[in-house]
């Protein structure tokens, strides 16, 4: 038995030295909806953008200066323009979130755009295509894609 007990501290000691010098990540996870109407015809068509995001800090152990980088924004934008609780369209919006960082999704005349400080992306509903302002070409990376499954 003290044979027993002398294996499993020093395999828990072990494990936590181990684990202590490993390299670490933070990750945040959120999701957000939004329902934006536009004229279609004279009609006011609503439309549902759902974002999910993530977000990676790298964050080294072994680094006694503790650098700090720019956490990776990873955003999945699906767009439902017909009502029927089924996106029709996804986009995923890749960038690096500075700390001052502020991003919204608001509604224009065609459909919506993504905002992150003074850079942004346009989304037009109904014809499902994005445009990228030529300034902002370097900032935003952009994955598009149709129905899942």
């Amino acid at each position: 038995m003290k044979t027993f007990t002398t294996l499993a501290t020093l395999l828990l000691l072990t494990g936590f030295v181990g684990f202590g010098q490993t390299k670490t990540s933070g990750t945040m996870n959120a999701t957000t909806f939004k329902t934006f109407a536009i004229d279609h015809n004279g009609t006011e068509m609503p439309y549902h953008v759902k974002v999910v995001e993530q977000r990676k800090y790298p964050r080294d152990m072994e680094n006694k200066d503790l650098k700090t980088e720019a956490a990776k924004v990873t955003k999945l934008i699906a767009v439902d323009s017909d009502n029927d609780n089924v996106y029709e369209h996804y986009l995923v919006l890749k960038y690096n979130k500075s700390v001052t960082d502020s991003f919204e999704v608001v509604p224009t005349e065609k459909g919506f755009a993504v905002k992150v400080n003074d850079k942004s992306m346009e989304y037009f509903v109904g014809k499902g295509i994005y445009f990228i302002n030529e300034k902002d070409q370097d900032f935003f990376t952009v994955e598009e894609f149709k129905e899942i499954g």
